[in-house]
Formats: C-alpha cells, sequence, structure tokens
C-alpha cells in the first residue's frame, strides 16, 4: 500500500512540477495535428491508414522530443547538450523525410559531388564550349527527373538498388559546375565512402546527406558550446526548417551557413570567452572557417573581416595581429583567385547587360532595389524563417511564420537588455551584414535578372541565413553590463525549445504530405 502511495505521490509532485509545459506541450500537439491535417487536405490525400500511421508517428515523435525536454530540465543539461540530441534526432528524420533532390539545386550539387569523387575536380567543357559538366552514368539523370516530377518515396525505393550504368555515358550539364570542392567536403566524404563500397548511387547520394547533417550538427555543437552568449539564436537558426533542410540535403547552404556561425561564434568567444593568447589551433581554425566562406559564394568573405574585432592580446600586439589576419586573407585570395581562374570557362553565360547598368546608371539600379525590397519583404522574410521549403511547392501556415519572427524578435529585446559588446564589435558586424545583404541583391541582379526587369530576381530568403546570427548583435547595447548572472536564464527556456520541437514536428510532417 505504501509502494502505491509513493507511487501516486511521485505522480503528483511530477504534475505539480512540470504542470504548465505538460500543458503548453498537448496545445503544441494538437496545433502540430491540426496541421497535419491540414496539409493531407492540401495535398489531396485520402484520410486512411496513412493518415492513421503518420498521425501515431508524429505524435510519437513530439512526445518522445518532450520527455528528452523534461529528462533535460530534470538533470539540468547545457544547451549544447540539448540541442545535440534534439538536433541528431530531428535532423536524420529530415535526411529521409526530404527525397533527394527536392531541396533547392538539389540535383545540380548531386552532379557536382558525384563528378568530383569520380575525379572530376574541374568539370569538363563541351566542344561547343556552351554546355558544361564531366561526362557521367546515363542512369544518374533518373535525380533530375525526381526534381522536375515531384518525387515521391515509392520512386525512391524502387531505384535505389540501381548501379551507375558504366557502359552508358552522356553529357551531364549542372548549374553547380563552378563550385569547389571545399564546400562540399562533408557531402563527399560520404559519397566517396559508397563508392568504396561499391553501394548503388542513391545509397550513396544518402549517405552523403547523411554526413553533411553529422558534421553541420557537430560545428553547431562547438559553436553552442564555445560562445559565450547567444547560445539560444544558434538554437533559434538551427531549428529552422529551412535550415534543417540544407543541413539534410547535398546542397552546400547548410555547411556554408553553420561556417558562418562558427565564424561568428570564435570571434564572440575570442573577445569574452578566453583571454589566453592564440595558439596555432587558434590560426588553423581561422584559417579554414575563412577560406571554406571564401570559396562558397565570395560575397560571405567578408564575414572575415569580422576578425578585425578580436582584441590584440589574443595575437600578442597589433603588429602581430594584423600581420596574421592579412596572411590568413592572402591566403585565402590566392586560392579563390587560382580557383577562378581554372573555373572561369564555367561562367561564361551571364548576360552583361545589368553588369553595365549597375555601372552606367547607379539611381536606375537604386530603384530597382528599394522595389525589389518593398515588394518581396514578406517574401524575403519567409524565406528566412523556413515559411517557403523545396523548391517553394511547400508553403508553411502564416500561423507558423508569425510566431517564428516574433520569437525572434522578443530574443533580440532580451538579448539587448541582458548582453553588451564592444563598440568594435557592433561597427564591424553592422557593416559586414549591411555588406552582405546588399551584395546578395547586387549579385542577383547581375548574374540571374533579366535585362529591363524592375524587380531582381532570384534573391531567396536562405541567402541570408549565414549572417542571421549578426542581428542580435546589431541590436545589442554597447555599455558595460553584468551578463554573466542572466545568461542561464534565457538559454535554457523550455517553451523555446518546445516551439522547435512543434516547427520540426510540422514541417517534417509537411514535407512528408508532399511525397506520400
Amino acid at each position: 500500500m505504501r509502494t502505491k502511495n509513493c507511487g501516486t505521490n511521485k505522480i503528483k509532485t511530477f504534475f505539480k512540477s512540470y504542470y504548465k509545459y505538460i500543458i503548453f506541450a498537448l496545445c503544441l500537439l494538437i496545433l502540430n495535428i491540426f496541421f497535419l491535417g491540414w496539409n493531407f487536405k492540401t495535398n489531396s490525400l485520402t484520410f486512411g491508414k496513412v493518415f492513421i500511421f503518420m498521425l501515431i508517428g508524429s505524435i510519437i515523435l513530439e512526445i518522445t522530443l518532450c520527455i528528452i525536454l523534461f529528462i533535460a530540465k530534470n538533470k539540468s543539461w547545457r544547451i549544447e547538450k540539448i540541442f545535440l540530441i534534439l538536433g541528431l534526432i530531428i535532423g536524420i528524420i529530415y535526411v529521409f523525410a526530404l527525397p533527394i533532390s527536392r531541396a533547392p539545386d538539389e540535383e545540380s550539387h548531386f552532379f557536382r559531388i558525384y563528378e568530383i569523387t569520380t575525379g572530376h575536380i574541374i568539370s569538363d567543357t563541351a566542344e561547343d564550349g556552351i554546355v558544361r559538366g564531366s561526362v557521367q552514368a546515363s542512369n544518374i539523370e533518373i535525380v533530375r527527373d525526381f526534381k522536375e516530377n515531384n518525387v515521391k518515396y515509392i520512386d525512391v525505393i524502387n531505384n535505389l538498388a540501381n548501379q551507375a550504368d558504366d557502359s552508358n555515358k552522356s553529357f551531364i550539364r549542372t548549374s553547380a559546375s563552378s563550385y569547389n570542392p571545399i564546400i562540399y567536403s562533408p557531402q563527399i566524404l560520404g559519397m566517396s565512402i559508397g563508392e568504396a563500397l561499391h553501394l548503388p548511387f542513391l545509397v550513396n547520394a544518402y549517405i552523403a546527406k547523411l554526413f553533411n547533417l553529422l558534421i553541420c550538427i557537430l560545428i553547431l555543437y562547438f559553436s553552442i558550446k564555445h560562445i559565450p552568449f547567444l547560445k539560444e539564436f544558434i538554437f533559434f537558426i538551427a531549428f529552422l526548417p529551412i535550415t534543417m533542410q540544407a543541413m539534410s540535403s547535398l546542397s552546400a547552404d547548410g555547411f556554408i551557413t553553420v561556417t558562418a556561425i562558427a565564424l561568428i561564434s570564435f570571434v564572440l568567444y575570442s573577445i569574452y570567452g578566453t583571454k589566453k593568447p592564440f595558439t596555432k589551433k587558434h590560426y588553423l581554425i581561422m584559417l579554414c572557417l575563412c577560406l571554406v566562406l571564401s570559396l562558397s559564394k565570395i560575397i560571405y568573405a567578408f564575414l572575415c573581416f569580422l576578425l578585425f574585432a578580436i582584441p590584440k592580446e589574443r595575437f600578442k600586439n597589433q603588429k602581430t595581429k594584423f600581420i596574421l589576419i592579412f596572411t590568413i586573407g592572402g591566403i585565402c585570395a590566392t586560392i579563390l583567385l587560382i580557383w577562378l581562374y581554372f573555373s572561369s570557362p564555367l561562367n561564361n553565360n551571364i548576360d552583361p547587360t545589368n553588369q553595365r547598368l549597375l555601372f552606367s546608371n547607379p539611381l536606375k539600379y537604386v530603384a530597382i532595389f528599394i522595389h525589389s525590397l518593398s515588394t518581396n519583404f514578406y517574401l524575403y522574410l519567409n524565406g528566412t524563417l523556413g515559411g517557403h521549403l523545396e523548391w517553394f511547392n511547400i508553403t508553411l501556415s502564416p500561423l507558423y511564420i508569425f510566431p517564428s519572427a516574433i520569437v525572434f524578435a522578443l530574443l533580440c529585446k532580451r538579448a539587448r537588455e541582458i548582453y553588451s559588446v564592444t563598440k568594435s564589435m557592433r561597427i564591424i558586424s553592422t557593416s559586414v551584414f549591411i555588406i552582405i545583404f546588399l551584395l546578395s541583391f547586387v549579385a542577383m541582379f547581375t548574374q540571374w535578372t533579366k535585362p529591363n526587369e524592375i524587380i531582381i530576381d532570384g534573391v531567396q530568403g536562405r541567402y541570408f541565413l549565414p549572417i542571421l546570427l549578426l542581428v542580435p548583435i546589431i541590436f545589442i547595447s554597447t555599455r558595460k553590463t553584468n551578463q554573466s548572472k542572466k545568461i542561464s536564464n534565457l538559454q535554457q527556456n523550455y517553451y523555446l525549445y518546445g516551439f522547435f520541437i512543434f516547427e520540426s514536428v510540422y514541417a517534417i510532417t509537411a514535407i512528408a504530405c508532399t511525397h506520400l
């Protein structure tokens, strides 16, 4: 009898301690069930056995993740440990829920990674000088068909065992031909292992997706662990559906985004997290991070200017600081120029009309830029927060988008009240953010927008993810405050963690319903 009463008392104590979180989790669960039904209706799916299966699966997933949060709260897990466990579980589900070729430009990234693993570091050029790509097995064109025909899971399963047909070759064109192999490091590692084991090419693609996810999660884990504050912002950015989609795909976007976050985290750690001089390990980290960003999209190379915010004491003195930073910049610039020299024939399809307009009539460009920003502001915001997934064929409800924007705004407000940064860090961060933001539009105007268009084409919210962590730094005050006392209260907000679980389950079920 005592045992029974003891068990009852434990249950009562548990509900008394966690009843607010339980009610909150139940509300999110009800919302996810509602959105699952809405997704079925949107995709004209029958409410039958498949719906029951997905309903049970989504409920089990959300309850499992909430239980992990309860354990984390009870055992006082640090934020990086919570992220690592939740990130791996949710990310692995993304890897398999998102069919191959469904992330933006993923089929082009697949062909580029495939050709690199087969020995074509630089894509071949056809005799006509226009079509680009390397000679590949003809039957891997199925990946392009998956993109064009909105692949279903059954299609992937039916083709999963197909080996690459080496006897029948065709010339493959890929828009990612000029991408440097370094920014595909995780995917190349995964696909190379699959190639060494002689696995089917689609299996190799999923192994590459998995490696991309694992390495991105590890980079974010160490970023959260070592960044002295703004840990909750990395958590927020990482669990955005658009970020998870990028990290669990063959696209280079995920690796680029987490590298940018890692560089910002390293700079903040160098300013506020340590007082010791740098060692060779720190210089190597700086070089690797700057090299990846410089070789990704040139506009992200401006993030490397954040290194100037690091105090001279980390480099022993001011002279050593400038010598080392300029040395790193010189190495990155040299490797970039060498790569551009060899890959320049792969970029000869750019119409120079808008490039001339940019210099001959800058006021007209400014008018086009302002018109684009005012017309598509919600589209850019929606894209950054993950409101549009895959090839923009999945649109999440504003009931998700607006709370996400509000959460980010509230985090910025609270960060301003609690944290402080140096003036140099704030000025450099603001300058870098503005430069990259503006250059994103310039790049799309000169490379993608057709002449005489009044709106800049090709600008997507995902392009701003690498600089999203700079936003709170821009708004944080430069006054000195006692940050350490309040940091843990902001980081360990389990209501926020619950919201991230909700958005992840919602996005995953939306993707799954599209490919059933």
